[in-house]
């Protein structure tokens, strides 16, 4: 079974970053979060000011020619998050 966290708001000298597990996070890794009704993958970006949220991106199969809808959603503070089963 994979780990589960949250997102860890770490400051060392000369810059900030959000770690997941004790692993950095960088603008554009793979990340799945949990919603009520299961994990969904996506992408993590923050703009590393500390007054932004980080956000998760995601993108939704249409019926038609394989085309998807994009969203996006800040991540909220405590949001349950793992990486995905390659990132390990």
């Amino acid at each position: 079974m994979r780990r589960v966290g949250t997102l860890e708001l770490i400051s060392k000298p000369g810059r900030v970053k959000h770690y997941l597990l004790g692993k950095p996070l960088t603008g554009g890794d793979t990340v799945d979060l949990q919603f009520s009704g299961g994990w969904v993958t996506g992408r993590y970006e923050w703009s590393t000011d500390p007054g932004d949220p980080p956000y998760f991106h995601y993108s939704i199969e249409l019926e038609s020619d394989g085309d998807v809808a994009p969203g996006r959603l800040a991540i909220p503070e405590g949001a349950l998050m793992r990486w995905p089963a390659r990132s390990w």
